[in-house]
């Protein structure tokens, strides 16, 4: 009887012990994926990080869930993009979610144009700087550490060394990126949504025009014929989808200008092979253009 005493107070005695070491861990947020991982990279062990936006949602135009507000009434920091992409982690933070810091990664970054004025105006410029692994090493990155470096500073110097190791990483990715892009530098291609404007300037790709230039402004009939006919005219054959977005109007164009549809992916998903990871997901992403402007 006094052995299986001992052995609960020993199994009481670790759970108290784990649980110790779960309220030890950073909890932090991010709205997308892409900065999630990055999140994970930096922290490392000392970080546990909650990703708001589901897979398949479309960052642009996503409702939170009231259940999102626990986790982040929970957490040390928020990292969001910014520039009008991720505009509804505002209602949670209008809701009261505590004292979260917020890192928003493209302030006073100089963002590329929105051809809309009235986006422009909105919005400031084009938000998906995640896409490019260099702004992502030169922007992102130290904005994510300088985060975490506040609300964690006796873990700052853990977080610089991961973030030296992130940065060689993204440097070396952009190289692979280069090499896997280079034999179909100059070529163009349609996409869904004006989503790759910094890949292809990084890249050397040309869009010839989106489908969905911005978030809900689909284009008329009108300016499809117009799609369509610079298509023809710069012997685009390649249209590119994305998993949030029905294919249905894009199949039309592949059709109408002798090409196909290709599917890319700008979120990743967490727990897919091939599009966890950030690096998987930018190698997945240049396969799939080299493949598609060949």
């Amino acid at each position: 009887m006094r052995r299986m005493r001992t052995s609960s107070a020993l199994a009481a005695l670790a759970l108290c012990l784990l649980a110790s070491a779960a309220s030890a861990t950073l909890q932090v947020v991010a709205t997308i994926h892409p900065l999630a991982d990055l999140l994970s990279q930096l922290g490392g062990a000392e970080v546990s990080v909650t990703t708001l936006l589901p897979a398949g949602a479309n960052p642009h135009s996503y409702e939170p869930a009231p259940t999102q507000m626990l986790a982040l009434s929970q957490s040390a920091l928020l990292v969001r993009i910014g520039a009008g992409l991720d505009n509804w982690a505002n209602k949670l933070l209008d809701a009261g979610a505590g004292q979260v810091a917020v890192v928003t990664v493209t302030d006073g970054m100089k963002l590329a144009a929105l051809d809309d004025a009235e986006e422009a105006a909105e919005h400031g410029g084009d938000p998906h700087v995640w896409l490019d692994p260099i702004l992502m090493r030169d922007n992102v990155l130290p904005a994510i550490l300088g985060g975490l470096s506040a609300v964690a500073p006796a873990k700052r110097d853990l977080f610089e060394e991961n973030a030296r190791r992130v940065a060689s990483k993204l440097t070396a990715l952009d190289s692979d990126l280069q090499r896997i892009l280079a034999p179909v530098k100059g070529r163009s291609f349609v996409a869904f949504h004006s989503a790759w404007g910094y890949f292809s300037r990084r890249y050397e790709l040309h869009e010839v025009g989106s489908l969905e230039p911005f978030p809900g402004k689909e284009v008329s009939a009108r300016q499809i014929m117009a799609l369509i006919d610079a298509s023809r005219t710069a012997s685009t054959h390649a249209v590119l989808v994305e998993p949030s977005f029905s294919p249905r109007v894009a199949e039309q164009i592949a059709r109408e200008i002798g090409g196909q549809t290709y599917v890319v992916d700008p979120l990743g998903v967490t727990g897919l092979a091939g599009r966890d990871a950030y690096d998987d997901l930018m190698h997945y992403n240049a396969r799939t253009f080299r493949e598609a402007l060949q």
